[in-house]
């Protein structure tokens, strides 16, 4: 290792040990940040998993009025089947979906005892080449003779997709202003440092040394702090992503939880930024001391 190398992890070390508390609170405040941003970004991860899955699966359902004429009932059933936009149909009858009403509170016998056959509606389950084309479906079938109502599934899927890009936005807002603080913290630390060692400076500005050699080991203590920040940030997650998830993975089957790959694939964004907003704060903050 040259001079220039010795002198650089020489006034690292030495800055790291001098402000160790602030050190410490900052990385406390980075890693803090770092996992409410990496989970925002898992969270809309998860979100696009399920919405894929579930939107490709997506039915219109065609409720029937009671009393449906059987001629009338096979009309329509023809018409969809006709649509360019339907890919399948299914017809369900009361009784049919009076034995998954069943099947859906099994543990349930007050609700069972509740509901007879009469009380539910005989529908068409539809399957539309692209769930996108609802608004074609609906305007053709919702006045059609016998027709009660035409429901979207997506609608309820939307209700659950709000409330989790609503909690993906509120630690994304937390993580931002975490975020903020950390900058503060880091740029307060290293102008602490820089004031410590202002003659020192000035002696280096006078006998000609570089801006960018006097700030050097001020930019790599702050992105020290930034990328040890990160890394917990990242353990925090893994950590999550081994207990919380896999436990709801193993209970909710029928869903596709973010994984490994996923995790991998925010680590580098949390390094970056970790990295980048402490190198930005620490250059920010030097350039009252390099003005001599």
């Amino acid at each position: 290792m040259g001079p220039r190398g010795r002198y650089l992890v020489a006034e690292l070390t030495t800055g790291l040990r001098r402000n160790t508390l602030m050190i410490v609170a900052t990385i406390v405040t980075v890693t803090v940040s770092l996992a409410l941003l990496g989970a925002a970004l898992l969270v809309q991860k998860q979100v696009d998993l399920a919405r894929d899955l579930f939107y490709a699966q997506v039915e219109v359902s065609i409720f029937l009025q009671d009393g449906i004429a059987a001629s009338t009932r096979d009309s329509l059933h023809e018409d969809l089947v006709g649509s360019p936009v339907v890919e399948d149909v299914l017809y369900e009858s009361k009784e049919d979906t009076f034995a998954h009403f069943q099947e859906i509170f099994a543990d349930d016998p007050v609700m069972q005892d509740s509901v007879t056959p009469d009380d539910l509606p005989a529908s068409f389950r539809v399957q539309l080449t692209d769930p996108e084309q609802y608004a074609v479906v609906a305007s053709q079938f919702s006045g059609y003779p016998g027709v009660d109502e035409v429901v979207d599934q997506r609608d309820v899927l939307e209700r659950f997709f709000s409330v989790m890009e609503a909690l993906r936005n509120g630690a994304l807002v937390v993580a931002l202003l975490q975020l903020g603080a950390a900058v503060a913290l880091i740029f307060n630390t290293i102008r602490i440092t820089a004031f410590a060692r202002r003659e020192q400076t000035g002696i280096m500005k006078l006998v000609g040394a570089t801006n960018w050699y006097i700030r050097l080991p001020f930019v790599l203590e702050g992105v020290v702090a930034g990328v040890l920040g990160a890394t917990l940030a990242s353990l925090l997650l893994y950590v999550g992503l081994q207990t919380l998830v896999d436990g709801l993975r193993q209970q909710i089957f029928f869903v596709p939880f973010v994984g490994t790959d996923d995790f991998l694939s925010v680590v580098p964004i949390l390094m970056l930024v970790g990295a980048g907003i402490a190198a930005m704060a620490s250059f920010v903050s030097l350039r009252r001391f390099l003005a001599v």
